[in-house]
């Protein structure tokens, strides 16, 4: 889902509909009246203001939170797919191309299928297959002597971390806001909007223009917690960076160098 685009339809409806609905009041309520209300709007809408701000304020901040722990999962759950690669290398050639191959694939899986599946709040099942197979490969090798020992230790070690970041990721990807918070923060944001139309401005030009600035603060605001609570759901949240860092480690780890390669978002 294109993040931007989304977010613009959000943030256009929002305001279209609250000056609509300023509009309408306007048309049906004279000026007159409304000043009547403006002494008790006035408290009513700083209570209630006050009240959503603190609310709005602390499920962006747990939003943000939530999308830095999931960034960094898929960091350590990349960095222990790398280290399974490099510790292969002191494995017999039959067993080290097995799990290197099965490194290889899974990096792609994450990729080209996980990111595109979690999007749609569901989880692949190619990476769990994988996963799965590298899994027997490690446990099922019985080691030759202390120096592969050494090595089958730190496999099994490495593969038991990083398919538990991997599972954790996949909840916490598909997990999101709770409904009842989304409930929440729209009706909110609705009330707040709707005690902005007790006052009244004689230039309505000037009254359309404030209306449009709260919608617009509004909307904004609730679009970030969508996108730090769906950290996957837009292409406006984690990327598949260090997969692809690991890609390029792969492909570069018998040479020695890394390859030039284009900044990668994480």
């Amino acid at each position: 889902m294109n993040g931007y685009v989304f977010g613009l339809v959000v943030v256009f409806a929002t305001t279209l509909i609250s000056v609509v609905g300023m509009l309408v009041v306007r048309k049906r309520v004279s000026l007159e009246t409304l000043a009547t209300y403006h002494e008790v709007a006035g408290y009513m809408l700083s209570v209630v203001g006050t009240l959503y701000a603190v609310l709005l304020g602390f499920v962006i901040v747990d939003a943000m939170e939530h999308m830095q722990d999931v960034r960094g999962l898929v960091s350590m759950e990349a960095s222990g797919l790398a280290n399974i690669y490099l510790c292969a290398q002191g494995l017999p050639d039959a067993k080290r191309n097995t799990i290197r191959a099965l490194c290889v694939q899974y990096a792609h899986e994450v990729i080209d299928d996980e990111w595109v599946t979690l999007r749609e709040g569901k989880y692949s099942q190619k990476t769990f297959r994988t996963v799965f197979r590298l899994w027997k490969e490690i446990t099922t090798y019985v080691p030759a002597g202390e120096g592969e020992q050494n090595i089958h230790q730190q496999l099994v070690s490495e593969i038991c971390s990083m398919t538990q970041n991997h599972r954790t990721r996949v909840i916490s990807s598909i997990k999101g806001v709770a409904p009842v918070m989304w409930f929440v923060l729209i009706t909110g944001g609705i009330f707040t909007v709707i005690f902005t139309y007790f006052f009244g401005v004689a230039d309505i030009k000037i009254q359309s223009l404030m209306t449009v600035l709260v919608a617009i603060t509004l909307s904004l605001n609730v679009y970030l917690v969508y996108v730090f609570g769906n950290p996957m759901s837009t292409d406006l949240g984690i990327r598949p960076g260090p997969f692809q860092l690991d890609l390029l480690i792969f492909s570069s780890f018998d040479g020695g160098e890394m390859p030039t390669a284009k900044p990668m978002n994480n």
